[in-house]
């Protein structure tokens, strides 16, 4: 899954860039990442792990796959930082993370997330999406990931969390996983599942511009 023994290339995502015509397709597109929470704000917090960290770290190898196919890539965070000054509210962070989508023109917005829940039996992936729009990303992105990881598929639903229903671009926010149970929570910070779903994500959103629809 990792590693393409028909060449050279050390990740199995450049050749899947040439032999798909994804460099084309991304060319010029602007897709904007958003590592949910950060800096004091660190998320859902157990077994030591931070949400915070998980979303980032999914974040840049994501960010990494998407610049080496051509597309632009803008992260809301590369650091563990708010993005806002002390004291700021919730929604001031939230409103900061959709200013830089819309600065940048995005073509793609995904937020990336993971969950924290008193039921520690509780594990899988969900993918949301605002409504009455960006459906087909949220699903693209769903089973893709969900093929990758082989995680517990728990469906794409609407929601209305800040980051989707302030955005005019297609949006998608990400639930990768279940910080509370604890065998999903090693594998959220393991490295090698991170890449999983970061490969997921990618095709995702492949696959969903392949659809070649209309900005919504």
């Amino acid at each position: 899954m990792w590693h393409c023994d028909a060449c050279d290339h050390k990740e199995a995502c450049e050749c899947y860039c040439r032999s798909a015509g994804v460099e084309k397709l991304l060319a010029g597109k602007i897709v904007v990442l958003d590592p949910g929470h950060g800096g004091p704000d660190s998320g859902g917090v157990n077994y030591g792990f931070q949400e915070s960290d998980i979303n980032l770290a999914v974040g840049l190898k994501l960010c990494k796959k998407l610049t080496r196919c051509g597309a632009k890539v803008v992260m809301t965070r590369t650091s563990d930082v708010s993005l806002t000054p002390v004291g700021s509210t919730l929604d001031d962070d939230l409103q900061a993370r959709v200013d830089v989508a819309e600065k940048a023109g995005a073509d793609v917005f995904v937020s990336l997330h993971v969950e924290d829940v008193p039921n520690i039996n509780l594990q899988g992936i969900a993918s949301y999406f605002p409504e009455r729009r960006s459906y087909e990303l949220a699903c693209a992105i769903q089973a893709a990931v969900v093929e990758e990881t082989c995680a517990v598929d728990t469906g794409v639903s609407p929601a209305d969390f800040y980051v989707l229903v302030h955005n005019e671009m297609p949006a998608a926010l990400i639930e990768m996983g279940y910080l509370s149970n604890p065998e999903e929570a090693l594998y959220l910070v393991d490295n090698t599942y991170q890449n999983a779903i970061a490969e997921g994500i990618f095709k995702g959103i492949i696959s969903y511009l392949q659809l070649g629809i209309p900005s919504q």
